[in-house]
């Protein structure tokens, strides 16, 4: 009984840990969104009728770039840039890209 009590204690934890490190769509597109305000995104590009014009806006960026052009472009920004004027990402973590990435490809 006492084997059986630990078991199902074991199992409840595991389900409970597991649930709290999954991660919502909402929430990666929260998180998201705080990045690409936070990177001053919007200086620069359009994106939801809101922002700048000096570059390409980003609406349905998906569908004009695949998940990984996207990806590899901004990756190239994390290196310091000498030409054009869009600002160096050295300091924004390889994560944090990729989920920036991600809700542009996924905003087609």
């Amino acid at each position: 009984m006492r084997h059986l009590l630990l078991t199902m204690l074991l199992l409840l934890c595991c389900g409970l840990l597991q649930t709290s490190l999954a991660v919502s769509d909402d929430d990666q597109e929260v998180r998201a969104r705080r990045l690409f305000n936070a990177l001053g995104c919007k200086a620069c590009h359009q994106f939801g009728g809101d922002g700048g014009s000096l570059a390409p806006a980003l609406d349905q960026i998906g569908s004009r770039m695949t998940r990984e052009q996207i990806e590899q472009h901004l990756a190239a920004h994390a290196e310091t840039r000498t030409r054009g004027f869009m600002p160096s990402y050295s300091t924004t973590p390889t994560d944090e890209l990729k989920i920036l990435s991600d809700f542009l490809y996924n905003n087609r």
